[in-house]
């Protein structure tokens, strides 16, 4: 394959990093089209310095373009780096993730390898900057605490014949190890601009009703990924916000229940069964800012959603004893905070 690629990193602030992840991706083995940075309304004198670097460096003069836009969000500066895109294929990138020297070449073997099936590829990543994350992506997104990726995934390059299932159950598929085929992606409509959270995981989600996923069973991502109190500032202050998180969550699990319509049962049932851990979340949020009411309302959708056990008692102790569930959530809130303290979205 001589595949053209463009390359899209949406760009807020920490422009102290924003230079070595352009080098990343210009010195790929597999050499890319161009690299399409979209400013998002950053405070930090973007423009500046991205001529400083175009100025000094030849292949950001061959192969660099900016474009700065008020600040919209992530999904909106991706998809007018969609729009601008003259590859066949898109890769995508944050300002602070790295990219291994041979990620395209790899993802290029898969995607020949599975000519005709897939036009998606993504990769494994590791995680840097963070102590308390010492796993791999595929290992994070797996089961059995964070030490055994998801069983679908197996030999060092493969195919996922069903990646709705796969992502049903597992939020494998990080934007910046994907390449995806650039009409597809324009087909779709790129990212939902309502969402400014897991806007990923609906954008791969709705790759996965279209096309089969390849994979590249190897770490070929450097995900910067420093603790949430570091890494959630400026725009992404909202990240620490439960309730905004749970509020964008909702778009995309109702989403999700929507798009698997007339798919298999057990598929359906599954998308059902996110949306009942979802309002037993809500659920948990009210009981401990002590909102009973809203508690209530929240695990009765949860059980409409999926009736089971769990839900069935959750139901029944907020109904008739909502303080006594609200010191077992806030409880469990506290040993989990100290269980996974530092691994983080």
């Amino acid at each position: 394959m001589n595949p053209t690629i463009s390359v899209i990193i949406p760009v807020y602030n920490r422009l102290h990093l924003l230079g070595n992840v352009v080098e990343s991706i210009l010195g790929q083995t597999l050499p890319v089209t161009e690299v399409i940075l979209i400013d998002d309304g950053s405070t930090e004198h973007t423009p500046e310095m991205v001529e400083r670097y175009i100025q000094g460096r030849p292949a950001w003069r061959e192969r660099v373009r900016y474009h700065y836009q008020e600040n919209q969000g992530q999904s909106v500066a991706s998809n007018v780096g969609v729009a601008m895109a003259k590859g066949e294929w898109l890769g995508f990138d944050g300002n602070d993730d790295l990219w291994l020297p041979q990620k395209l070449e790899w993802q290029f073997k898969a995607l020949e390898k599975y000519k005709g099936e897939s036009s998606v590829c993504f990769t494994d990543a590791w995680f840097m900057n963070n102590p308390y994350m010492k796993m791999t992506l595929f290992q994070f997104a797996g089961t059995n605490y964070f030490t055994e990726a998801p069983k679908e995934l197996k030999g060092d390059l493969g195919l996922v014949e069903d990646p709705v299932r796969l992502l049903l159950r597992h939020r494998v598929v990080w934007m910046q190890t994907v390449v995806a085929r650039t009409d597809l992606v324009r087909r779709l409509g790129g990212a939902d601009p309502k969402l400014r959270f897991s806007e990923d995981f609906d954008f791969a989600f709705r790759l996965a009703v279209e096309t089969k996923f390849c994979y590249v069973n190897m770490p070929m991502v450097l995900i910067d990924r420093p603790p949430s109190a570091k890494r959630h500032i400026g725009a992404a202050e909202n990240w620490k916000k439960k309730d905004f998180k749970l509020t964008m969550d909702g778009r995309r699990l109702e989403k999700q229940l929507s798009l698997t319509e007339g798919m298999a049962p057990d598929i359906r049932q599954e998308a059902r069964r996110n949306l009942r851990a979802h309002y037993s979340k809500w659920a948990n949020w009210y009981l401990a800012n002590r909102d009973y009411k809203k508690a209530l309302e929240s695990v009765t959708t949860a059980a409409k959603y999926h009736l089971d056990p769990g839900i069935a008692i959750k139901w029944l102790l907020t109904r008739v004893f909502p303080r006594l569930a609200s010191h077992i959530v806030i409880s469990r809130e506290q040993r989990d905070m100290r269980k996974y303290y530092g691994v983080n979205w």
